[in-house]
């Protein structure tokens, strides 16, 4: 018999580790709804998905699935990988079988697997990222999306002797297409002589080096459509105002903006873009020492601003406040969006589910708050308001480095970043500290870290940009 599927109409996924038995798993997708009334219903958030019919016999286990959403948004379609992948886990499948009619729904079942099957567990022993493989060839544009958000992941979950300033550079430089994108790395004394003083002063606790890296698109220099900046403090112990020892092993993550940042630069090197971008990460320890900065402390940002230290721990602040002038003074963007683990405060006001997104325009607002539908990485608009801006001044210097009191913490630390946006610059602070990592994982990601960021921008871009 001749196989009659068409090309790239089918996906098989192998177990990589040789089973007890042989339990394969066959799955149909259609667009069409059956009138089988014995359909069970996948929901999420209250909202039907799609409906499901599930059969097993004989180690063989049959699923069809019936798309029934009108919204054919990028969740909605990679949810169904996530669900096959759950599925193939409960019932030990090794062999994976799926048909689809429609290429286009085939092909984000399978990244939504992939997505889900992938888990940086590199320092226990004999595991590997993922359970299956697969000889199914992604597009050029899903590909680069998902070893994208698997670098991010590798980024967030290595510990901080691992990954530094100096080894996060030297392997964002190896990942990142060459070709497309121009990098600049500026060393301590680089960072000294220009006047990143904030960033300097965060760092000087720690016997690592700081270092930042610049990231522009080929051919071109300023006037960017889009700057992209993230925190990079690669350990925060707090400083001198050092945290509580329970839970501090979890701020090797604390990186994960600039994990965010150089991930998107990635996946923007490796498509073509009608729009230009740069990039800039900062990366610093925040480390208690006798060289540390200490509260009380006085500092000159690049900006010019006298920015008084009342709490060490309150650093991501300090080291985005630099790289946002500096980049701002020399892409001259229209637009700046940055990521940072900023607040514990945004996990009080939002938990783990949603991201605070502080925005000073509504289009920009809108949009990433509609890609953070269409992708289930959701953000939330926080409020900024001059009442909580004036809680950062001081009588005795220009700015303060935390607001009054233990309310709205997140407010006043994103009210903080504003006074380092250019007037006339759109700006976007996506503070990311609740979203980044789950210990449990989520329905699209497995444990440790989410990724969350990437796919919400890559969607935000198809959207704003037209890309």
């Amino acid at each position: 018999m001749y196989d009659l599927d068409p090309p790239n109409m089918k996906a098989q996924f192998n177990s990589i580790n040789s089973a007890n038995q042989s339990i394969k798993l066959s799955v149909s997708l259609s667009d069409k709804l059956s009138n089988n009334k014995g359909l069970s219903d996948f929901q999420y958030n209250k909202k039907i998905i799609f409906k499901y019919s599930f059969n097993l016999s004989n180690s063989h286990l049959v699923i069809n699935i019936y798309t029934v959403n009108s919204n054919t948004n990028h969740f909605n379609k990679t949810v169904l990988g996530s669900f096959v992948y759950d599925l193939s886990l409960k019932y030990s499948a090794s062999l994976i079988t799926v048909n689809a009619k429609n290429k286009a729904d085939l092909e984000l079942l399978v990244f939504g697997f992939l997505q889900k099957d992938f888990i940086y567990s590199i320092y226990k022993k004999n595991t590997k990222k993922s359970k299956y493989k697969t000889n199914f060839k992604l597009s050029k544009n899903y590909l680069s999306l998902l070893n994208s958000l698997n670098f991010l992941k590798e980024l967030v979950s290595e510990p901080s002797n691992i990954i530094y300033p100096a080894s996060f550079v030297k392997r964002t430089q190896s990942q990142l297409n060459k070709k497309n994108v121009n990098i600049k790395i500026l060393n301590k004394e680089n960072i000294k002589k220009i006047g990143l003083n904030c960033l300097m002063a965060v760092s000087q606790g720690s016997k690592r080096d700081p270092m930042v890296m610049e990231f522009t698109k080929k051919n071109i220099k300023k006037n960017v459509d889009i700057l992209f900046v993230g925190k990079g403090v690669c350990f925060d112990s707090g400083g001198i105002s050092i945290k509580p020892s329970g839970g501090m092993e979890d701020m090797k993550w604390d990186m994960a903006g600039s994990a965010v940042t150089v991930s998107i630069i990635k996946y923007l090197s490796e498509i073509k873009t009608n729009f230009s971008y740069a990039g800039i990460v900062g990366l610093v320890e925040n480390m208690p020492s006798g060289s540390a900065y200490k509260p009380g402390d006085i500092i000159k940002s690049y900006k010019g601003i006298n920015v008084e230290v009342l709490n060490t721990d309150a650093e991501g602040r300090l080291v985005l406040a630099d790289i946002i002038t500096y980049g701002c003074e020399k892409y001259k963007p229209k637009i700046v969006i940055d990521f940072a683990t900023l607040t514990g405060a945004i996990m009080v006001a939002l938990g783990q589910h949603y991201a605070g997104l502080f925005c000073n325009d509504d289009k920009l607002s809108d949009i990433l708050y509609q890609s953070g539908q269409d992708t289930n990485e959701k953000v939330w608009r926080m409020p900024l308001h001059d009442d909580f801006d004036k809680e950062l001044n001081s009588p005795f210097v220009d700015l303060k480095n935390i607001g009054t009191g233990r309310y709205g913490g997140s407010v006043t630390a994103a009210q903080f970043l504003q006074r380092f946006v250019p007037k006339d610059t759109k700006w976007a602070h996506l503070d990311i500290a609740g979203t980044t990592w789950k210990n449990g994982g989520d329905i699209m990601n497995n444990k440790g870290s989410t990724g969350f960021g990437l796919t919400l921008i890559a969607d935000f871009i198809n959207k704003y940009f037209k890309n």
